[in-house]
């Protein structure tokens, strides 16, 4: 089955788009635009300031939810962080000829496009200095020291590039006359860095200026025609350490407001197309789904759209590094450069898909929205389907800590974007007021498609996906197919998260049979050889996103450049593949030729950085050890089992999570149970059991998401269990109430179970919680709060959940550990390199019992009851 047949693509397409695109407006767009580039474009920080105020206001006129979130500046400096080294704030700045005329050459007040960003201020009174041409790249790299002191330099190159030449001459300013195609009077936009001066040349500043190629002309015409000109030269600019802002408009989900779906659209940049459009467009995106929801023409997104907007990349990845959430956003877009008139951009409205490793289904969702826009009116466009391009902000497509991001852009190429591209020329006159309403219309069905899908939609786009796959698969062959089935692999556990309503056992089966579908996707396959050597070794990540090279040191710098690894190719490293591995990958992803030898290159740079660590494979843990282990320990068949861990502690676990739950389940067989906690501790604020993630570790999570587990239902506390008594375990979680008799752990208890600890002390286990409700102790209440949970049927209702206690308790649970040893009713031993422990879980629950039941009795502590929910 296609996209297109999926019926509710087809209702997006054909009922709500259409409504969406009657309701946007074009001239409310344009309006909102100017007032972005009012502010914008003077490229000063204290003007950001005001860009920030109009898009509150927008947004609250929307009707939209607004969070400002501000950034300091500075700090991570050489870390390879995104960060924004200080705030500049350009006040004013004259250039004027002095001798042997008196002409005005520039003033930033007139047109700030001739101010550079991060530029050196002047003596309050400016200075005197003679103005010299230098116009060739290699006479830079041949000045002297000194041999440009007190000289303003005029020169048609980007003078960042030539910075550190500057400075090393002495020069007392330089103002460049780079030309914009096709546009003489054009200023070029120019600043000394991207986030600022780059990190080997952080004690070089210069003053720096920018004018059009007329106005270059006519300086060299009286620098040839009236000898030396004498340039006076005023500039009041104030670095110093500051803030940017990142803005978010929001549209509430009815649901979960929670868990969202985000679009980006950078600000602080002065141009028109680039990117004021962008934000104009999400700006509108709520305006039409508030207005058509206000009016009850719509209903309320099930999840919450969040609009985001602040300094290309360094606003957009500093606020997911700051803003902590429990869970990433589902999806996304970038909306950069949009709406140009088909002159400008040759008639191209492109859809770039999100970085390979992601999940792609979401490229062919944004694709069919935008064919159903163009059918409902096209202002000249044709749509062009493309394959990932990085324009930096799009890393957010980083399948470990970001998620799904196609890119949609009336850029006319990378290369060749317009030629008005970064320039004052770059204005609103680019824009055509339609191809804005086409696609804001467009992008506001997308992201609200996602917002609200659930369970029939991910069973309709498991098909579609696997179908789009299936007929790839057919053009392809050895390690091209693999490739693309692992690409179909990551598409479909994506959208589970989607998940909402429904049997889950069910579901998953029907999932995990896509994957069956697919030409080759069952064949019996021989163990593949391990590779031997460097290609042997396994990077894993462990900071998000990759490097921006200006604040990387540049001895490493230089290493990733050489290697000719792509940026993004760094997500490869998911501790689970290996170099051999992640090269024949990125042979697949870009159709060339890599050695191993490059790749390792890359990694290791990335290693020096502190983005990765290279794990030896002689230092992996692998199962037989795992079963060695755990069996030393005790572990035997047969066991119902409770597991609290730390795969960390382990090791390096070859296969991760899962080849510690297989050595785990291999051991008790079938005739045993495994549990582990699945709890969220009220960081869900509505509990899918289909979805919420657990903040118990990598094991647990991995343990409830396999297809043979049972989860119970619970708000805060539910339980994962896979085994013959697994359903008898789960089942009546809520009536029974957390850290009772009857719950999960309490069964476990009075069954004769088994507590197993992995990395971890008993203060990780739950038993000890049961044991404090059987005192019975006055500080938990059971059923004392109310929690939102989602319901088999999809409904979301409220339900009691557990009142903790205000206070922690006076009789440290940490002690039980020195307890069950003295009384050698627990086993000792190492899991990997793990401290681990096995007991059965009611000698933990009397020696609780014991160290409180003296106690509980004389104790104030009670719980925290929740008033409203």
């Amino acid at each position: 089955m296609s996209y297109s047949r999926c019926k509710s693509i087809r209702r997006l397409c054909t009922e709500i788009l259409p409504v969406l695109h009657r309701r946007a407006g074009a001239r409310r767009m344009m309006k909102r635009l100017s007032a972005i580039v009012a502010s914008d474009r003077c490229n000063s920080f204290d003007r950001f300031s005001k860009t920030t105020a109009t898009l509150r206001r927008a947004y609250e006129s929307a009707g939209a939810r607004v969070e400002v979130d501000s950034v300091a500046t500075g700090g991570c400096i050489g870390s390879g962080r995104w960060v924004i080294h200080e705030a500049s704030d350009f006040r004013s700045a004259t250039v004027d000829i002095v001798c042997p005329v008196r002409r005005r050459v520039l003033d930033y007040r007139t047109d700030p496009f001739h101010g550079v960003m991060w530029g050196a201020a002047m003596p309050s009174g400016g200075t005197r200095c003679e103005m010299v041409i230098v116009d060739d790249e290699a006479e830079f790299g041949r000045l002297p020291a000194g041999s440009l002191r007190g000289k303003a330099v005029l020169t048609r190159l980007d003078p960042r590039d030539h910075l550190a030449a500057l400075c090393h001459a002495a020069a007392a300013c330089v103002i460049s006359d780079q030309p914009v195609p096709n546009n003489p009077d054009a200023i070029k936009w120019q600043r000394m860095g991207w986030g600022g001066i780059a990190i080997e040349l952080g004690a070089v500043r210069l003053t720096a200026f920018v004018i059009s190629a007329n106005q270059g002309e006519c300086l060299r015409s009286l620098h040839t025609n009236r000898g030396p000109l004498t340039l006076h030269v005023k500039a009041d600019i104030r670095p110093y350490a500051g803030s940017h802002d990142v803005v978010s408009g929001v549209v509430a989900g009815r649901d979960d407001p929670q868990n969202e779906v985000w679009a980006l659209s950078h600000t602080h940049e002065p141009g028109g197309l680039d990117n004021a459009s962008g934000t104009a467009v999400c700006i509108e995106i709520a305006q039409v789904l508030e207005s058509l929801i206000a009016s009850g023409k719509l209903a309320r997104p099930r999840r919450s759209i969040r609009l985001l907007h602040g300094f290309e990349c360094y606003g957009f990845f500093a606020y997911i590094e700051r803003v902590k959430r429990y869970e990433p956003p589902l999806a996304g877009v970038v909306i950069d450069s949009v709406g140009a008139k088909p002159a400008v951009c040759d008639g191209r409205l492109g859809w770039y898909a999100t970085v390979p490793m992601s999940a792609g289904f979401v490229n062919r969702i944004g694709a069919e929205a935008l064919r159903a826009a163009l059918r409902i009116d096209n202002p000249g466009y044709k749509l062009g389907h493309e394959p990932f391009v990085s324009t930096c902000d799009t890393l957010v497509g980083d399948p470990q800590y970001g998620f799904p991001c196609p890119w949609l852009t009336t850029l006319r190429g990378i290369e060749s974007p317009y030629d008005e591209y970064h320039s004052s020329a770059d204005t609103i006159k680019l824009v055509s007021p339609r191809g804005l309403r086409l696609c804001a219309a467009a992008m506001a069905a997308y992201l609200y498609y996602l917002a609200d899908a659930g369970t029939d939609e991910v069973m309709e786009l498991a098909q579609a996906e696997t179908g789009f796959f299936a007929r790839a698969l057919r053009r392809k062959r050895g390690g091209a197919g693999d490739y693309l089935r692992q690409q179909h692999r990551v598409s479909i556990e994506q959208m589970k998260r989607w998940l909402w309503g429904g049997d889950r056992q069910s579901i998953a089966t029907q999932l995990q049979s896509y994957a069956q579908r697919l030409p080759g996707g069952d064949r019996r396959t021989a163990p593949k050889r391990r590779p031997r050597g460097d290609a042997a070794r396994v990077p894993r990540r462990k900071a998000l996103l990759s490097p921006t090279l200006e604040n990387t040191p540049g001895p490493i710098a230089e290493k990733i450049r050489q290697s000719g690894i792509e940026h993004w190719d760094l997500f490869w490293a998911d501790g689970q593949r290996t170099l051999a591995e992640i090269t024949n990958a990125i042979k697949c992803e870009h159709g060339k030729e890599m050695a191993v030898a490059d790749v390792a290159m890359f990694f290791e740079a990335h290693a020096e950085l502190g983005y990765v660590d290279m794990i030896d494979p002689k230092e992996m843990v692998r199962r037989p050890r795992l079963v060695r282990d755990l069996r030393d320990l005790g572990l035997a068949r047969g066991m119902d089992v409770m597991v609290h861990s730390s795969l960390s502690s382990i090791g390096h676990v070859e296969g991760g999570a899962a080849t510690v739950i297989d050595g785990l389940l291999g051991i008790i067989g079938k005739s045993g149970t495994l549990l582990m906690p699945s709890f969220n501790h009220r960081r869900a604020k509505v509990f899918n059991p289909l979805t919420t993630p657990t903040m118990n570790g990598a094991i647990p999570d991995a343990m409830w998401r396999r297809r043979d587990a049972v989860r119970s239902l619970h708000g805060t506390h539910a339980v994962a269990a896979i085994g013959p008594r697994a359903q008898a375990y789960c089942q009546g979680h809520l009536e029974a109430g957390v850290f009772s008799q009857d719950d999960p752990v309490g069964q476990l208890i009075h069954a004769g179970g088994y507590i197993l600890s992995l990395g971890v002390g008993h203060i990780a286990t739950t038993a000890f919680h049961v044991a404090e409700n059987a005192v019975p102790c006055r500080c938990n209440d059971s059923f004392g709060f109310r929690d939102r949970v989602v319901m088999p049927n999809g409904d979301v209702q409220v339900v009691p959940g557990l009142a903790f206690r205000s206070r922690q308790c006076p009789i440290d649970p940490g002690k039980l550990d020195d307890i069950l040893n003295r009384r050698r009713r627990q086993r000792r031993g190492k899991i990997g390199k793990a401290p681990s422990t096995l007991v059965k879980a009611k000698e933990l629950w009397k020696a609780r019992i014991e160290q409180l039941k003296n106690h509980c009795p004389t104790c104030n502590i009670r719980p925290q009851h929740q008033v409203e929910l």
